[in-house]
């Protein structure tokens, strides 16, 4: 039996349960993926359990604007905007007056450039900026959430964790601190390499221009979907020593971000029954 943590990403605030309560709903999501993915990939007989590290209650802003909003981004939002759009590649010239407009003209740029005419990628977007930018800088939700993430892994002893999204952030600081050794962590869609933005602010910091895995995890694996809008850059071996495996995939088209959709893919399931790419029939 495989003990699977997941740590999750941006956009699973549930503001009508408990935090133990959203946790639950999350678990019984991505245990259904999980299923699914090991059907996919040949693994009828894969036995796991899943629980999830729930942290989005700790990090949210009781006074913070709602996603959709035509609010400008505030100057550390619009660091991290610009940050980001380096590393996405949207010329400096259009990204500086991206940083400073209302978000329903940002749609239409990235729109233009992707050809996605859609408001969930906005949406996915501003998100991430914002729950990102409320991590780095609040000294006190991000010690709580990482307090939370540290706490997980050292009760529930987990023999892989999946990190998600901002979720690799949060779980990769947590690991240096936690007391339990994890043989393996799968980061997936992780933001973990975007330098100016939050490569540079993870502790404990790189050094001589390069991160490295954590002390008590034996195995780092990282896996990116080639049009996932997050994981910007998505090969983190280039910022990071001590990752096994790090590669780009396909989950599917127009599939931005979502872990539901690497959870099901079978390259992810690969990742998490073996550890490597390599297929077992």
């Amino acid at each position: 039996m495989m003990n699977i943590l997941i740590v999750h990403g941006i956009g699973n605030y549930s503001p009508s349960l408990a935090a133990d309560k959203a946790a639950d709903l999350l678990k019984e999501t991505w245990s259904r993926d999980l299923h699914e993915g090991a059907s996919s990939g040949n693994g009828d007989d894969f036995n796991f359990s899943v629980s999830v590290s729930y942290y989005a209650h700790a990090l949210r802003d009781s006074n913070a604007q709602g996603v959709a909003s035509d609010a400008r981004f505030n100057d550390d939002e619009a660091r991290l905007f610009l940050a980001w759009a380096d590393a996405y590649g949207i010329p400096r010239e259009h990204a500086q007056g991206l940083a400073t407009l209302p978000f329903r003209q940002i749609i239409s740029w990235l729109s233009s450039k992707e050809g996605r005419a859609t408001d969930a990628m906005t949406s996915l977007v501003i998100r991430f900026i914002r729950e990102v930018n409320q991590y780095f800088t609040s000294e006190s939700k991000r010690h709580k959430v990482r307090s939370l993430v540290e706490d997980d892994i050292n009760s529930k002893h987990p023999d892989l964790i999946i990190a998600h999204s901002l979720g690799s952030v949060v779980a990769y600081e947590a690991l240096w601190n936690s007391g339990y050794p994890v043989e393996r962590m799968l980061t997936v869609g992780s933001p973990l390499g975007l330098r100016g933005g939050i490569f540079d602010r993870v502790v404990p910091g790189p050094v001589e221009g390069l991160g490295r895995r954590p002390d008590r995890v034996s195995q780092w694996l990282n896996v990116s979907d080639r049009g996932d809008i997050v994981a910007v850059p998505r090969l983190l071996s280039r910022s990071y020593i001590g990752i096994g495996v790090d590669r780009e995939t396909s989950i599917g088209l127009f599939a931005f971000h979502g872990l539901s959709k690497y959870l099901r893919s079978r390259d992810v399931y690969q990742l998490i029954r073996f550890g490597d790419v390599t297929v077992r029939d």
